[in-house]
């Protein structure tokens, strides 16, 4: 996603993370948000040169959806800057984690791909 998108994209993303930030803490309270993003795509989206925000707008709901309908809302990660903060927080105290219980620099790097692929997978 270019930088220009990332701008673009933002108020997407806003809902979409506090939807995952509030369903962390309060839990079905944060589907206030799911329904803004889902109101914000069908009325504030309507313009041809908003295709592709629509577009990326309707995965993120559609994110939200698969999870909420198979009770997995707790695996959902943060989307742009927020998400990528916390990406390399979580790794750095994995890794911490690993060289604490002794792991070598081999099998560090095999666990780090492992997590990425389960937790991460190949969503772009």
């Amino acid at each position: 996603m270019t930088e220009q998108n990332r701008n673009n994209f933002e108020f997407v993303e806003y809902l979409y993370n506090e939807f995952v930030e509030n369903h962390r803490k309060y839990g079905k309270e944060a589907r206030v948000y799911w329904g803004v993003l889902d109101n914000y795509i069908e009325l504030g989206l309507s313009k041809k040169s908003q295709t592709e925000e629509k577009q990326y707008a309707q995965k993120l709901r559609n994110i939200i959806g698969e999870a909420v309908s198979e009770f997995n809302n707790h695996l959902l990660i943060l989307r742009g800057d927020e998400g990528e903060k916390e990406y390399k927080e979580n790794m750095e105290k994995y890794i911490q984690r690993l060289w604490a219980i002794g792991h070598d620099e081999q099998s560090i790097i095999e666990l780090i791909i492992k997590k990425l692929k389960l937790n991460y997978g190949n969503d772009n």
